[in-house]
């Protein structure tokens, strides 16, 4: 069964996965975010760009149109004799003409006073001719600094426009009125609705005034003062539009000009990918707002790929650890054998070596009666030896018995031999002392 040591040790093992997991999904996580927001950025300033680029076209081709019609003749005849009527008619076909030729929406003349003389629309129900334009800023920038320009609404037809002006001046470059030429731009705002993300405009004020969303359009972004209100509308800058507060809060900054934010849009709160483009000659601000589903894709594409790549990871290193767990097994469990085995061994030989001794001590047992009969032998001689030598001591036969005790000493060497042949026998280890043998001996005593 496992210990407890072994189980702590399983669950510390499965807690590092998991934790590793979850730091591997995270920083997988973060690192596609930061790199999708990188390439969303740089794809949603390619089209600021364009954007940018398409409005700079259609406000340029009609920049130089009110500064060249204020040189001509006519008009600035009109101006010094406003009630000319035969040339004020002539002077409104030609601008109608010239409308038509430029592809603006509308051009038209005012006086010093800010009255309409002359206008493209002459004919229409929506007719500039007779209105006073004095209190725009476009009439009173381009008095002051020769020309203006300006978005707002509309004041006779309630459509939106970009209005550019100039002045016209006589020989002595006295200012004798403006010429105005308006632009429509909702053509353009139309042909972005099928783009995607939402498209927005917005003046110097924060307010949009273009947007591919008809719902988003003249709100604020930022907060309007009173002072600001009351600007606004003496110049009737947005006529009757009712202007409506674009709640929105950053939640992440991406760099200058991208952040994410949440808005609390006409559609309801959704959280956007939000890229700016300032365009300096304009005073506007281009704002490109896309939902975000593609970088939670892409997060989660990821997350998933370091979920699979980490969880790999780990069950190799698992493997490997078992591996090398099982290899030690094997190696302490062969080590183990051969100890066992060499154990055994000695066992073995231990008991082959009794068996052996008890064998030599049971041929010893037979061997004693063959050995006391041969003790027996010398001994009787040397009973009989020294019966005889006490006679001869007796009748004073000193050599006779010197003699006869050298014999009884060769008896006496005889059953020490064969005692010593004995005791060898009985020892595990026969093996003696060497010793110088002499075969004469050998041989007399054999015989």
């Amino acid at each position: 069964m496992p210990t407890l040591a072994n189980r702590y040790r399983v669950v510390l093992i499965v807690l590092l996965i998991f934790a590793g997991l979850l730091l591997s999904m995270y920083w997988a996580g973060w690192l596609a975010e930061q790199r999708t927001w990188a390439e969303r950025s740089q794809e949603a300033r390619g089209q600021l760009d364009l954007y940018a680029q398409t409005i700079h076209t259609q406000v340029e081709r009609f920049r130089s149109v009110p500064a060249l019609l204020a040189l001509d003749s006519d008009i600035r005849k009109l101006l010094e004799n406003p009630g000319d009527r035969q040339l004020r008619n002539q002077l409104n076909r030609r601008l109608e003409r010239q409308n038509q030729a430029a592809g603006s929406s509308v051009l038209y003349l005012i006086d010093r006073q800010g009255n309409t003389l002359a206008a493209s629309n002459w004919r229409e129900w929506s007719s500039f001719v007779g209105y006073n334009y004095g209190f725009r800023p476009y009439f009173r920038d381009a008095l002051t600094q020769d020309s203006g320009r300006y978005f707002a609404v509309g004041v006779t037809t309630g459509i939106p426009g970009y209005f550019l002006s100039s002045s016209v001046k006589n020989a002595a470059g006295e200012v004798l009125g403006v010429l105005v030429v308006k632009l429509e731009l909702e053509d353009m705002q139309r042909e972005w609705v099928g783009q995607s993300g939402i498209l927005l405009i917005t003046d110097a004020l924060d307010i949009v005034i273009l947007s591919n969303r008809p719902a988003w359009r003249f709100r604020y972004l930022q907060p309007l003062s009173d002072e600001t209100r009351s600007q606004l509308v003496a110049a009737r800058r947005y006529a009757e539009q009712n202007l409506q507060p674009l709640h929105s809060r950053r939640l992440q900054r991406i760099d200058e000009d991208s952040e994410r934010r949440q808005v609390d849009g006409p559609d309801g709160r959704h959280n956007y990918f939000w890229q700016r483009l300032t365009l300096p000659s304009e005073n506007w601000t281009l704002h490109l707002l896309q939902e975000p589903q593609l970088v939670a894709a892409n997060i989660r594409s990821y997350r998933l790929a370091a979920a699979g790549v980490w969880m790999t990871l780990a069950f190799l290193l698992l493997y490997l650890a078992q591996r090398r767990k099982t290899r030690r097994v094997e190696q302490r469990s062969r080590q183990e054998l051969e100890r066992l085995v060499e154990a055994r061994t000695r066992e073995l030989r231990t008991a082959q070596d009794g068996l052996v001794h008890a064998a030599r001590m049971a041929a010893l047992g037979q061997m004693s009666a063959a050995l006391a009969h041969e003790i027996n032998q010398p001994l009787t001689a040397l009973r009989m030896q020294l019966a005889s030598q006490r006679l001869l001591l007796d009748s004073g036969r000193s050599e006779a018995v010197r003699e006869g005790l050298g014999q009884i000493e060769d008896l006496i060497e005889r059953m020490a031999a064969l005692t010593g042949h004995l005791k060898t026998f009985a020892r595990k280890n026969p093996a003696g002392l060497p010793q110088r043998v002499r075969l004469d001996e050998v041989l007399e005593q054999a015989l």
